[in-house]
């Protein structure tokens, strides 16, 4: 049976129909994907933008560090003798100390364990 102009007319048109509709969808996908990607692509320069806009806003508007209250006044007398004296004296009282607890962290990592005995 030999189709009819008008059934190939009818298959025509619901097929330009699909086309247009296709071509519809693509355009809405295609449109969207450009707003995700300038969305992207202004997110790190609109962070920059107020990164920098902070930085210097924080410039300007700094205030200067209070001044300790120790650096406002001398030391007495004593408290500078006491010091140097302190000095003077702390390493010659550290170094027996020291060589005190070294000693013993040697003897510490010489002797054996008990689980290693076993």
């Amino acid at each position: 049976m030999p189709p009819t102009e008008q059934s190939l007319d009818d298959e025509i048109a619901e097929v330009e129909g699909r086309l247009a509709h296709h071509r519809m969808q693509l355009r809405a996908l295609s449109a969207e994907a450009r707003s995700r990607v300038s969305m992207r692509s202004a997110v790190p320069v609109a962070l920059a933008a107020a990164l920098a806009v902070g930085f210097a806003a924080s410039r300007f508007t700094r205030k200067p560090a209070p001044v300790p209250a120790y650096a406002s006044r001398r030391p007495s007398r004593a408290t500078r003798l006491l010091g140097a004296l302190a000095s003077v004296l702390l390493p010659t009282l550290v170094r027996p100390l020291q060589s005190a607890a070294t000693e013993w962290v040697h003897e510490r990592m010489r002797r054996p364990h008990r689980r290693d005995s076993r």
